[in-house]
């Protein structure tokens, strides 16, 4: 009788533990489903929820281990991990505990304001070490964070394995132009109570976008384009550059741009020309900077330039029968062509330039003629793409970032009334400055691979046709390829 109670209480005391140890469900939302052909060579993320069914995590608690084995091996039963990173959680809270984030971290970038109070709600994996030991924040296996509901990992493919990391030390080879698979494990206690797995191709995105990402307009439109045509937007968080359960975004720049960069190295771009500055800017300084340093700007097989066809995402004008507004389109430029107009203004324009406000009389087609006044103002829009300088003006800088020293610089117009013998040249340099705040005028957004040109000619009474022909000149004042042009203008 005594055997049979006990037998009955060891039973039920299975049952209940054993929801306990089922009760762990993970997910892998990093890298995201679109986002699983990543560049050879890349570091990334692997972040995604832990559900313990309401059970808190000091009551349950768990490490993620995250291994990277070759997926073909692993389809096969053979486990061999090439890399294998683990988080070590507290055992009284169940999450990475604050002493083991290295807050003092001097790679972080100096704008990254968030407080240590303010990272603990989603700790960048970078950042985790082993208190008491500063050699192990070298180590990359235990890059690895878990709080309350999720985890984080760092996974290094070889591209920053200089920069912060001891990884020379441990691995022999760089995760290269293979699929693997990504497991990942829920550990408690040395068993596993839950697993999941993503499989991931190192080699090269086939096509991507290179766009700047703001204003929420154009951000949208490229959003659009991209999905339509199937291309890649990097949503996903590059490493070094943590936001995911964050207010904002903490900033390892050395390790983002890197990896940043790779991605631009190989593959198809389409980049499009709106709204990119010279600096601060990481279209600029690590995609376009990246693709100069190899030597490919002028590989119209694996750059294609776009723009707008109306110079803007949207544009508001006049018309005889009051105000309209015209849906910019995403053009892709000819082979070869390093110079396009995209709209002329008619009259008098305000000195500075407000894209959301109406942009008065306005011909779309500067190519087929435009027609003005004697003695009122025309105002060309237009986009001139980077060019490929010697390797020489490519300069790669200690921060991740790549100077280029030479681009479209000046755009030369060549007015002739043949009838006349009359001859009008002007050279104006390219770029042009966007402001989006009438109350703060100060305030601007410059892009040096567009232009806005005013040019009035002298008044008179008399009609005139001007052929006009365009050239442009690069910063060394050598005329570009690409760049000439021809068209109308009747003074009527």
């Amino acid at each position: 009788m005594k055997r049979g109670f006990f037998l009955t209480l060891l039973l039920l005391c299975t049952l209940c533990a054993a929801p306990r140890a089922e009760a762990v469900k993970i997910s892998i939302e990093i890298p995201s489903v679109r986002e699983t052909v990543l560049a050879s060579g890349r570091d990334f993320y692997v972040a995604g929820r832990i559900d313990r069914e309401g059970v808190p995590a000091a009551e349950l608690p768990v490490d993620i281990r995250v291994e990277v084995a070759v997926a073909g091996l692993m389809r096969d039963g053979i486990r061999i991990p090439l890399r294998a990173v683990e988080s070590r959680v507290d055992k009284a809270s169940g999450l990475t505990p604050r002493r083991d984030i290295w807050f003092r971290y001097e790679g972080r970038a100096p704008w990254a304001k968030l407080s240590p109070d303010e990272l603990m709600a989603s700790p960048p994996p970078d950042l985790v070490y082993r208190h008491g030991d500063p050699q192990s924040f070298y180590d990359p296996r235990l890059k690895a964070a878990v709080t309350e509901n999720g985890y984080a990992a760092l996974i290094q493919g070889g591209c920053t394995k200089d920069f912060d990391s001891g990884y020379k030390n441990l691995y022999k080879d760089d995760l290269e132009w293979k699929y693997f698979r990504v497991t990942v494990s829920a550990v408690s206690g040395g068993r596993v109570l839950a697993e999941r797995h993503v499989d991931v191709m190192l080699g090269s995105v086939p096509d991507k976008m290179l766009a700047r990402f703001s204003p929420a307009a154009h951000m949208k439109k490229v959003t659009d384009f991209a999905h339509e045509k199937g291309y890649r937007i990097y949503g996903d968080p590059f490493p070094g550059y943590w936001f995911r359960g964050l207010d904002g975004v903490y900033e390892i720049p050395l390790r983002w741009r890197l990896n940043d960069g790779l991605e631009y190295a190989s593959g198809r771009v389409h980049a499009v020309l709106y709204n990119i500055p010279e600096k601060r800017s990481a279209s600029q300084e690590v995609e376009f900077g990246r693709i100069a340093f190899e030597g490919r700007l002028f590989r119209d097989d694996e750059v294609w330039f776009y723009f707008y066809d109306a110079g803007e995402p949207s544009l508001k004008y006049s018309a005889w029968d009051g105000e309209h507004v015209k849906e910019g389109r995403i053009t892709k430029l000819d082979e070869g062509e390093r110079l396009r107009f995209t709209r002329a203004e008619l009259g008098s324009r305000p000195e500075k330039y407000f894209p959301t406000e109406n942009a008065g009389r306005v011909d779309w087609n500067v190519y087929d003629s435009v027609a003005a006044a004697p003695g009122e103002a025309v105002t060309f829009f237009g986009v001139t793409p980077p060019i490929q300088p010697p390797l020489s003006e490519v300069e790669q800088n200690d921060d991740g970032t790549f100077t280029i020293k030479n681009r479209i610089a000046k755009i030369r117009y060549r007015f002739e009334e043949k009838s006349l013998g009359e001859v009008i040249e002007k050279e104006l340099p390219t770029g042009l400055e966007r402001c989006y705040d009438p109350r703060d005028e100060k305030w601007t957004s410059p892009s040096i691979y567009e232009f806005r040109h005013t040019i009035t000619l002298p008044g008179t009474a008399k009609k005139r046709l001007y052929t006009v022909t365009v050239e442009a000149f690069d910063s060394r004042g050598a005329p570009v390829d690409g760049t000439e042009a021809m068209f109308y203008l009747w003074v009527r």
